[in-house]
Order: C-alpha cells, then structure tokens, then sequence
C-alpha cells in the first residue's frame, strides 16, 4: 500500500473529530477516512449537557446526527465501541481492538482528538452516588440515577458546575455547591461579578459553601454524609464533581509523543513526531490548553488545510468564553497580559469589568447579565488594541 493509498485516521469522535472531518472533506473528497471511537460514534454537542436537564433532554434528544449518519456524509468507515491499544510509529500502524476482532490498521497522517477526561477527586472514588458528566453516555446514567433524588450537591464553581447548579434548579428541591474558591468563576472575573453571580444564584434557591474543602464522605442510609472544611456537614443523595477536566494523553505517551499538560504540538498542531497531530481537549498548543468550542473549530478548519498539503498555521481570533446562565450571563475575555488592573462599573442589571493595562489600552474584559449589551463594544475596541509587553 503506497502512501497516498493510506487512510487519515482520526481517534476520536467528539466535537474536534468530527469538525476536522467535515473540513477535510470539504477540500478531499476521495482519500480514505477513519474514524475510530470508544463510544457510539453519534455526533452531539457536549456544551448542551450542562443545560439539558431542564429542557427535559433525554439522551437521545441531544443526539444531533446519529453516527451511520455521519459515517455516509463523510464518506468516512467509523470504528465505534472500539480502543486503540498501542502506535506503532515507525511502521505507521495502529493496534485497534474492535468490537469483534483486533486489527492492524495503516496510517499516512494520524490525528489525536481524544478529549479530556474529568480530574480525579479521591474523597470520592468509593462513594456510588458519586457523578460525572462529561459524555452523552454520563448524562443518560446521571438522569437514569437521580431520577428520585430530592437534593444533590456539586463540587466545583467554574464554569461547568455554575452552569449545572442553575440547570439542576427544576429538578432538585436542594442544590449545594461546594468550593474552594471564594466566589463562583474565581480565574475568570473579579470578585464582584462572582458574587454578583453568586447572589443570583441564590436567589434561585443554590445553598453555597465557599472558601471549604470537602474532607470526608461516606455514604449511609441511602445518603452522601460529606465532612467540609468550614465544619459544616450536608447529607445529600448524589454529588456532582465539576473540578476541571485534564487531556487524554496516555495513548500519546505509550507512543512516546511529547506531554506537558497536554499532548505538546505546534502552531500546525504537529507533534514530534512528522506523521501524528492533536488538537481539541487533548492537546498543548504552543504551551496553552484551550478546552473551548471557538479554538477546536479553529484548529480543525487549519489542520484540513494541512493534511491536504497546504501547511496551515493556526491562528486564533478574540474568543470570548461564555457562561450560559440565561437569567445571568457572563461574557468573558480574559486578560491578555498580567499587568494591569480592573475598573468595575455596577448597576442593578449586572456588572462591566474592564481591564486595562499600564498604559490605558484595554487589554480583557468581563460583563454580567444586562450589561452583556457591550459585548461588540468591548469586542472592538479589544480587537483594534494592541498587546503590550
């Protein structure tokens, strides 16, 4: 089999799988595609899940394309329910264990889009009411679970768990967010617009324990009895961790690719070795892991370009994150330097916070519920404004 002959092989099936295919198929319509997935190969989008549960969203509701769908769109063969157990690098093979047989399958260029796995939370490990949503496959057995629960608690104040906390309010009579930090988004905005968040929140029934660790849990009597810093104790019927997620690199690092945080790659989302890429939740690009939606399409529209032999750099507009708490957005673009300082504008509808750095020039920005309506604004005036040094 010459080289041209060989398939793109893309390990993965999330968001950063399946945008790199369509892009690629975009511009090559006849080279072989390969997509191998440990899941069911169905296409949804994973920021709906900390969302659905007051849509009343079953699983199967969320599924957007159904992966024979996808499989005849992309003119792609999609492994599903299937690991790749090891690469071998010099020969370009994969060992690929299927449903029903283990194969050896041949590569010309190799992609990694194997996502990110949620953070360890020892405490937790042997507790059975103990929850992670970070998969359709993880919501079905979340809502399957609590189905009868009355109260939940939820580890965690980012963006994940704030946006769980507000979707859990219809389901659950009690909802506890415990954390660490003192406020709710803690690394992305100041302390205002957290609590700003924070108090709404409330508002909405969210009991919340700041500033505490969870110490101890044990489970008794159909009940999570959990222990926390500030010595109070909550006995709920599930818990929810939302602590972060760090990249899949086992596979990366069974095949001797470079790791940091993530699996390292460059601005053309090459590892080190010629033939192999990454980019989504996986990946480390040029130093930063950027687990966002924006990056990911970003990077899958100039790595299409690449794999057809048009090496593309990736390059990244303004991205703001978004926090999708209908009665209280957040829009956030983070600092783009460290030296600088905030100026915070209030008023009943929500919170500005601009940052500006030492010579005036705004250099990020946070806004909060009504004031969301200076997103352009702030947009512009950040995209016109140069980065210091």
């Amino acid at each position: 089999m010459t080289t041209k002959d060989k398939p793109i092989v893309i390990v993965g099936t999330g968001l950063a799988g399946y945008s790199l295919a369509k892009e690629f198929r975009k511009i090559d319509l006849n080279t072989p595609l390969y997509l191998i997935t440990q899941d069911d190969g169905h296409f949804y989008s994973k920021p709906q899940l900390s969302t659905a549960l007051q849509q009343a969203k079953t699983p199967e509701s969320l599924v957007v394309t159904d992966k024979n769908t996808m499989q005849a769109q992309l003119n792609a063969e999609i492994f599903t329910h299937s690991t790749v157990e090891a690469i071998d690098t010099a020969a370009q093979t994969l060992v690929v264990q299927t449903e029903n047989s283990r194969q050896e399958i041949s590569y010309q260029s190799l992609i990694l889009a194997m996502g990110a796995l949620p953070r360890p939370f020892p405490v937790l490990e042997n507790i059975k009411h103990h929850y992670r949503v970070n998969s359709l496959q993880d919501y079905g057995f979340f809502i399957e679970k609590t189905a009868q629960f009355d109260d939940v608690a939820i580890i965690g104040s980012g963006l994940v768990g704030c946006e769980f906390a507000n979707d859990f309010v219809e389901k659950f009579k009690q909802i506890t967010v415990i954390t660490p930090d003192p406020h709710p988004l803690y690394r992305l905005v100041p302390a205002q617009m957290g609590e700003r968040l924070q108090t709404v929140l409330s508002s909405k029934g969210i009991t919340w324990h700041t500033k505490s660790y969870l110490q101890a849990a044990k489970e008794e009597q159909g009940k999570v009895h959990l222990e926390l810093s500030n010595g109070s104790i909550i006995n709920v019927q599930g818990i929810l961790t939302a602590i972060g997620l760090q990249p899949n690199t086992l596979l990366a690092q069974k095949a001797n690719l470079h790791i940091n945080q993530g699996i390292m790659v460059d601005q053309y989302l090459q590892t080190n070795d010629p033939h192999i890429y990454a980019l989504g939740d996986c990946a480390e690009i040029d130093g930063q892991c950027r687990q966002y939606v924006a990056p990911i399409l970003q990077c899958a529209r100039a790595l299409a370009q690449t794999l057809c032999h048009k090496p593309t750099p990736v390059i990244f507009p303004l991205m703001p994150i978004s926090l999708k708490v209908s009665s209280h957005p957040v829009i956030v673009h983070p600092p783009r330097i460290q030296e600088g300082k905030w100026s915070i504008e209030q008023n009943e509808g929500g919170v500005k916070a601009l940052f500006h750095d030492t010579n005036g020039h705004l250099q990020g920005y946070a806004l909060s519920g009504t004031q969301t309506e200076h997103r352009m604004e702030c947009l512009k005036i950040l995209s016109s404004t140069p980065i210091s040094v």
